[in-house]
């Protein structure tokens, strides 16, 4: 009998609400905000609710008459029964007067209903899961279930003044006898908590500081995208994609999500250039990954080591044929594709037929020789007028094949498509074909069935049309081009790994060689007089692990020198993987040599070694073991001359030591993605425009193949609400991991450089102050929740789930509020803030606790020669600045002046405050701790005003 089971409702009920708004036109305003027309169950019932309610609302009396001609003029009287049954709703409902109770039953169906197709819609997902997992099944059901209970939540209204003066002496009462001052939460602040009497349950606190300087880099820098596609960053920042390249904590690049997209104007701008000719373009604020962890450029000077990419093993699904691999490589290294027809021009045999075939396979055009005695051979692609008849005759064959099938005639054909008759007879005979127009139709007249040609073979029939090879150039933007010019097109980028590796060795079998030096130094290379298919060969390589270090030199052409680009390969590994991965067609010999060369000699390197300091790290991890145990245990030869400290680090050494030690994280280093190149310039530019992005838990991304990065005032109140008041205190912290805020707040509570803790570089009087942090932090109410991207409903629900669990909360933090997301989509980002911050206004009412909730300023603020923010410079600020109960700005002057008095200090200026005084307090910073502490009272004179 399940299937037989109907959904809960009332008719009465339902009726009884028609009725009576029809009798008492008064009674709408007693039930307005309790139902919508969705809460009904029968469709007519939902149509005479909107009719009822668009009348009352337009100031129109509404009774039998008044609304059945509401109902005809929008064509729907006879949809609801027509005036019999608008009769009968009125006579049946002998009076309004508990219109109420008819409607609370009505909506209480309607959840009831509700929750029945959640319930099966569960049901249902968990039996077929469509490839998602538990934790996304789990996560959907939830969010279902509260969007209902969100939408019930209507209960309330207005308040007889005589009930709320009672309490409110009753409150007046209880501050009266309390010895504290400070009626809310406590911050630690003693200035801060005299302005604000300490953070006021259920009110909505927003802080914001300084815009982020961090990850700002030129727009035309390039990015790495997981299908294989380079993007510059302005067209990133435009097509907002969703995922980066980016370094983990396991010293590994992945793919990331990118949660946010700045906009950072006109900056200045440093190009930093690195021994193997990499480069990038960026602020001075911004960060690289050096062996102390990561540093702002205005910190890195000539000499210094940071990380670069090792290996970016990214391949797309995208292929092309082989052929035309083949010819794009070959017209790339030593292609003429500046003329009518492109010609190829080389001196190796073996390769010239390897040309001629891939010619001869893309279809339509045939590769004519030209030899010289003087010269080497050319071979220029034309025209296949054999090619073009085959062609022809195929169609012939095909379209007489499909007339005969459908019994269709010539003239029948002719008169739909219409053309003559005689149009028919030639393309039978094969002596024309159907222009474009003709072709899309005569697609249409046989549909479904597809016409069994390409677009190439096609054009191949015309009988004037150009060369379709030097047509497919054109389409990657390549005809043209001169020698200087030329580029891989973006189709090479996305190509599956196989493809790629047959275009790096029929590239290399142009321009490329294979030798060995003199000194026994094996080594491959690439040279081109274009620096950007330069630049982007090196980049393909390291698709495959290879380092390619590029280099400028002066090439002889008959009486002069030009000047070339050359990539040279001599790291020994990356040479085994080159030959083993790719090779080189028509360089056999050349290859075996080298394979002899390296079999014949250790392999050295220096191009991918372990920077020095991280000696420091195997000390630590040794302990009082010494260097000479050690390196027994590890295997080492030659364990009594480590050069400990002296000498930087290869791979497998460091692999046994971490091995020996079992150290993960040195045993990750030992086989990353990225090794250590120097820094050999860093060249002002001027100003250029530049983009940021915020990366989901790891803040960094790969650009032009090197590695760059990206709450201190509300989580130091944070702190200071969990251990001192013992109250439970909610982070959402959606921008850091957890486990960095983590370290964060043991810096802060011990008093230890940040620095020291993010490297785990402590000093021995670090150690206590570390332990005396963790026992500080240990059993008190601290929860972090770092799930990026949460939506208002999911942290209204998290935080419901902790105060069910731990009781009353104290305090709840979102770092950041710009992270937050509206499901489904607006028409601005504005109108999705205001929905976020009215929603966090409403969970800070519901749950009586006051959220602070981190929000960024606008980049407008850096353009002002006073940087003190302002209430304007709240970024979307419209809804922020009308729902916060409490608006506080964070200013340090040291940031903008070098020459300050204020060094060490922060003003912390109280914008808006609706129950309390504006102004600004002092604090002092303390950044290498990341901790804001106490000033002396008599350190500065406030402004004790209001607003």
């Amino acid at each position: 009998m399940e299937h037989l089971k109907v959904p809960p409702h009332s008719i009465e009920a339902e009726q009884s609400v028609l009725g009576g708004l029809m009798l008492d036109n008064e009674a709408w305003l007693k039930i307005a905000d309790r139902l919508s027309d969705k809460d009904f169950y029968r469709r007519d019932h939902q149509l005479i609710f909107v009719a009822i309610r668009q009348l009352l609302e337009d100031s129109h009396p509404c009774d039998l008459i008044t609304l059945s001609e509401w109902l005809e003029q929008q064509a729907k009287l006879d949809l609801v029964g027509g005036l019999a049954y608008l009769g009968t709703l009125a006579k049946n409902t002998p009076s309004a007067a508990n219109i109420t109770a008819y409607a609370d039953i009505v909506r209480e169906r309607s959840v009831l209903r509700q929750l029945v197709r959640v319930g099966t819609d569960i049901a249902n997902s968990a039996f077929e899961t469509q490839g998602r997992g538990t934790a996304e099944l789990l996560d959907t059901a939830e969010r279902e279930v509260f969007a209902i209970a969100e939408q019930g939540a209507r209960d309330g209204g207005f308040v007889p003044i005589k009930q709320l003066l009672a309490q409110a002496v009753e409150k007046i009462d209880t501050l009266f006898h309390r010895e504290d001052a400070i009626t809310g939460i406590a911050t630690g602040f003693t200035d801060f908590d005299e302005k604000t009497a300490g953070l006021q349950a259920s009110d909505l606190i927003i802080v914001a500081g300084r815009p982020s300087m961090g990850k700002c880099c030129a727009e035309d820098t390039e990015l790495l995208l997981p299908d294989g596609c380079l993007c510059t960053l302005a067209n990133f920042y435009q097509q907002r994609h969703t995922e980066v390249i980016s370094l983990h904590d396991d010293w590994r690049l992945r793919p990331q999500k990118v949660t946010q997209f700045i906009d950072d104007g006109h900056k200045p701008v440093f190009r930093v250039t690195t021994r193997l000719g990499r480069y990038v373009d960026t602020t001075a604020a911004h960060p690289f990954l050096t062996a102390q962890g990561w540093k702002p450029l205005l910190e890195l000077t000539v000499g210094e080591q940071i990380a670069v990419p090792r290996a970016l093993p990214v391949f797309g699904n995208q292929a092309l044929r082989d052929c035309e691999v083949k010819l794009l490589a070959y017209l790339l290294g030593d292609g003429n594709l500046t003329n009518t027809s492109p010609a190829f021009t080389n001196t190796n045999p073996e390769i010239q037929q390897d040309f001629a075939a891939a010619v001869q396979a893309f279809g339509g055009v045939q590769a004519q020789f030209y030899y010289s005695k003087t010269r080497a051979t050319d071979i220029k692609v034309a025209a296949d007028k054999q090619n073009r008849q085959q062609l022809r005759q195929r169609f012939s064959a095909w379209l007489r094949e499909k007339l005969m099938r459908l019994a269709c005639s010539q003239r029948h054909l002719a008169h739909t498509l219409a053309v003559a008759p005689g149009t028919i007879t030639y393309w039978l005979q094969g002596k024309n074909i159907p222009t474009p127009d003709l072709w899309r139709r005569l697609v249409d007249f046989f549909a479904p069935e597809a016409l069994p040609f390409s677009a190439q073979e096609y054009a191949g029939m015309a009988k004037n049309h150009a060369n379709t090879l030097m047509d497919w150039l054109e389409s990657y933007g390549l005809r043209g081009k001169s020698a200087h010019h030329k580029f891989i097109p973006a189709a090479v980028f996305t190509l599956p790994r196989p493809q790629l590796a047959l275009f790096i060795n029929r590239l290399f079998a142009t321009d490329g060689w294979a030798s060995v030096l003199s000194s026994g130094q094996a080594q491959l290379g690439f040279a081109s007089v274009s620096e950007r298919l330069i630049r982007q060969l090196q980049h393909l390589l390291l698709r495959f692990g290879i380092i390619a270090r590029l280099k400028k030199r002066a090439v002889k052409y008959q009486d002069k020198r030009n000047l070339a680009w050359q990539l040279d390969i001599t790291d020994a590994q990356s040479i085994q993987t080159f030959m083993q991965d790719i090779g080189i067609f028509g360089k056999t010999s050349a290859l075996s040599k080298v394979q002899q060369a390296l079999a014949n000699k250790n392999h050295h390197t220096n191009t991918d070694l372990i920077p020095r300091a991280f000696w420091d790290t195997l000390e630590r991890a040794k302990g009082a073991e010494s260097w000479v145990s050690l390196a027994k245990r590890a295997g080492i030869q030659g364990y009594s001359n480590l050069h400990v400290g002296k000498r930087a680090l290869t791979r497998q050494r460091l692999k046994q030591l971490a091995d020996a030690l079992d150290h993960d994280n040195l045993r990750n280093l030992a086989s990353s993605d990225i090794c250590w190149d120097k820094i050999v310039s860093i060249e002002p530019l001027g100003k250029k425009q530049v983009y940021d992005l915020s990366i989901a838990q790891t803040q960094n991304f790969i650009a032009n193949d090197l590695c760059v990065h990206n709450t201190t005032f509300a989580m130091n109140i944070a702190e200071h609400v969990a251990i001192h008041s013992e109250l439970p205190v909610a982070v959402f912290s959606m921008e850091m991991p957890g486990e960095q805020l983590a370290m964060r707040i043991m810096s802060s509570l011990g008093r230890i450089d940040q620095t020291k803790v993010r490297t785990g570089k402590l000093d021995d009087d670090d150690w206590p102050r570390l332990t005396s942090a963790i026992n500080m932090l240990m059993e008190k109410p601290l929860y972090i929740d770092d799930t990026p991207a949460l939506s208002p409903t999911e942290v209204r629900a998290r935080a419901r789930r902790l105060a069910r669990e731990y009781g009353q909360l104290g305090l709840i933090v979102l770092d950041y509020l710009q992270l937050m997301q509206v499901p489904g989509k607006s028409d601005n980002r504005a109108t999705e803030v205001a929905e976020i911050s009215r929603s966090m206004k409403a969970l800070a009412k519901e749950l009586h606790v006051p959220i602070i909730a981190l929000s960024q300023l606008n980049r407008s603020l850096e353009q002002r020669p006073d940087k003190r923010p302002k209430m304007a410079d709240l970024r979307e600020s419209g809804g922020l600045e009308q729902d916060a109960d409490l608006i506080v700005f964070i200013y340090r002057d040291e940031v903008y002046n070098e020459d300050t008095d204020a060094k060490g200090t922060a003003e912390i200026i109280i914008g808006k405050q609706r129950n309390g005084p504006i102004g600004t307090v002092r604090l002092a910073f303390l950044g290498k701790y990341t901790r804001f502490e106490n000033l002396a009272a008599d350190f500065y004179t406030g402004n004790d005003g209001y607003e």
